[in-house]
């Protein structure tokens, strides 16, 4: 690295244990997420084609903008927070006005109607949808990268941020006295933590629908019964219409929230510092003709499909629709990133270990939004500050959730999407106090200092 920084990277050493009450100041390394919402110039006959009720149309088009930031990531938003893609291929609509009718479906080849209930899987609308995002990654990339390094328009830039972020529950006063304390120390130091910070930098892009369910399911069915005419075996036969039949029935009320979600991570390692590390001038100071030149990405990831349905009844109100509609899309968007964090390690959150239950077992801050199962298993992580000053986490051992026996708390999982589960923890005098938190099984010298990571 080819210039020399106030490095503040000691706030790092800082590793303080932390109390159950303690849970909304805890500062850990945490992902960073920005989110965009996608839109696109298809919106407004969708309406027309899928939803007749237009104040239900209405009551999801305001739901991204009341949808609570996942809590175990640090908030990074930056301003391009959506953005248009013109008229994405693959969509549900496009495919169902194809082939509106059970007839238009006869003369297809099996190999055909596959690819149509692919298509409502969204693999197709996927791959559509990222040709549109990866024409605008470089701008996104500049701006999060510009936020770590709060980098001014007149090219001043600070790594203040950078070092908060990297820390383990550091106050404001620890942090300027790590900073007195670091002048002249190694600038390497600030680039491992800039490595280990930056890299954990996330991106979802969302594509967010909602649609009357029947027609849907009807041309669900439509397909799959068009596929089993294929089947040379008439049990068989019977078998695939009976389960068209079903999957029909499971999806004809009420309206669908869709969320197709694309991941993607903010490229950052040492070839990358040092070409923006030559844009400084000195002093804190960019040259930011250097710097707008740059070419910054966004690595892809991989994508999702999250649903979730809700049914209006006719005596329902505007009131208890609105919130019946606001809930379906919230849920859809939970469960678009509980099918990424299973399936991307590095997007997965560590959790706080908030406590001890009476029983022993470790209290966690998570729950039902998060997608918690009893019998989900999660390793149990300690901080601690390796050779270089860095923070780090080592796997002590290996916990789950658990569900408790007898009448003291039927369930371990903290409902917090609609309700506080209260659990009980033991303080140090043999006293009880209430934590809210999912909790897990039992482990030896477990504290809250500890984390919790959802195991593959």
């Amino acid at each position: 690295m080819k210039k020399l920084f106030t490095v503040v990277a000691a706030i790092a050493l800082m590793v303080m244990p932390i109390s159950a009450q303690r849970k909304a100041t805890k500062e850990y390394q945490r992902p960073s997420l920005h989110m965009v919402l996608m839109t696109s110039n298809e919106e407004a006959t969708q309406g027309t084609i899928a939803i007749s009720d237009t104040a239900i149309l209405g009551y999801a088009s305001d739901a991204w903008d009341t949808y609570a930031f996942p809590a175990l990531y640090n908030d990074f938003r930056v301003e391009t927070s959506a953005v248009s893609i013109g008229k994405a291929k693959g969509n549900i609509m496009d495919v169902m006005a194809m082939y509106s009718t059970p007839e238009s479906l006869v003369d297809l080849s099996l190999e055909q109607l596959n690819l149509i209930l692919s298509t409502l899987k969204g693999k197709a609308y996927h791959e559509a949808l990222r040709a549109e995002v990866d024409s605008m990654s470089n701008q996104i990339a500049h701006e999060l990268v510009r936020k770590w390094w709060q980098i001014n328009e007149y090219g001043m830039c600070s790594d203040t941020l950078l070092t908060r972020l990297a820390c383990y529950s550091a106050t404001q006063n620890q942090a300027q006295n790590a900073a007195q304390n670091a002048l002249g120390a190694d600038a390497t130091i600030l680039n491992e933590l800039a490595n280990t910070v930056m890299a954990t930098t996330f991106v979802t892009f969302t594509k967010l629908d909602f649609y009357e369910s029947e027609p849907i399911g009807a041309f669900t069915r439509n397909v799959m019964n068009a596929a089993a005419a294929f089947i040379p075996s008439v049990t068989a036969q019977i078998v695939a219409f009976a389960a068209a039949e079903a999957t029909y029935n499971s999806m004809k009320e009420g309206y669908s929230a869709f969320a197709n979600a694309l991941l993607y991570q903010l490229e950052w390692n040492d070839s990358i510092a040092e070409k923006f590390y030559e844009c400084w001038t000195g002093n804190y100071m960019l040259d930011m003709e250097k710097f707008n030149a740059m070419q910054f990405n966004l690595k892809y990831c991989g994508a999702t499909k999250a649903t979730a349905t809700c049914v209006v009844k006719k005596e329902d109100k505007g009131k208890e629709v609105r919130e019946m509609v606001e809930k379906t899309i919230y849920k859809a968007l939970d469960r678009q990133f509980v099918d990424l964090q299973k399936e991307y390690e590095d997007f997965r959150p560590m959790v706080p270990v908030l406590g001890l239950d009476t029983k022993g077992g470790v209290i966690a801050d998570m729950g039902t939004k998060e997608g918690v199962e009893v019998g989900d298993k999660f390793n149990l992580l300690e901080p601690y500050v390796n050779e270089k000053g860095i923070l780090k986490y080592k796997n002590v051992g290996l916990i789950k959730v658990v569900k408790w026996k007898g009448d003291e708390f039927v369930d371990g999982v903290w409902d917090n999407q609609n309700q506080d589960n209260v659990v009980k923890a033991a303080t140090e005098d043999g006293a009880e106090m209430e934590i809210i938190g999912t909790h897990l099984s039992k482990f030896k010298n477990a504290t809250p200092s500890m984390f919790v990571k959802k195991t593959k």
